[in-house]
């Protein structure tokens, strides 16, 4: 009877987190016209690596996918910062955390209301950073360079 709340436990997770949770059409009858996928590196010995797409459907919007593996289902902030990665630097556009793996945002504009596109996104001096936790926002996990800093 001890292993009940272990299974009960085992059970929520397995299926609280469908690799389909966060995603949601931008559009109707979207067709993809533009993508760029940037994979991230892991940082401070987290294991936490992944993809970052980048997507321009045929309705003009932009969206970032960020699919993580080696991860669990911990909820992970995620950025667009100026900068590269190495250099670090300021929020440029806060996306939807990722839960569960998986973050889909729509893009419009950065924080500061300036707007943006998937071209201007290609040409950004910046990078995606994934943060370990909303408790541990300093703590950086993941890192990929996009935009002009990307190789």
């Amino acid at each position: 009877m001890k292993k009940a709340p272990f299974l009960l436990a085992l059970v929520f997770i397995l299926f609280s987190c469908s690799s389909d949770d966060n995603i949601e059409p931008t559009g109707v009858n979207e067709i993809i016209v533009d993508q760029i996928a940037y994979n991230f590196t892991s940082v401070n010995g987290s294991g936490i690596t992944g993809t970052a797409t980048f997507t321009r459907d045929s309705n003009g919007n932009t969206t970032i996918l960020i699919e993580l593996t080696n991860t669990n289902t911990d909820e992970h902030p995620a950025n667009v910062r100026f900068n590269s990665a190495a250099e670090g630097g300021p929020i440029a556009i806060t996306l939807e955390p990722c839960t569960c793996a998986v973050s889909t945002t729509v893009v419009t504009q950065l924080d500061d209301g300036t707007p943006i596109d998937f071209d201007k996104l290609l040409n950004l001096d910046g990078h995606v950073s994934i943060q370990e936790s909303t408790a541990n926002p300093d703590v950086v996990v993941a890192t990929v360079d996009i935009g002009i800093n990307a190789n």
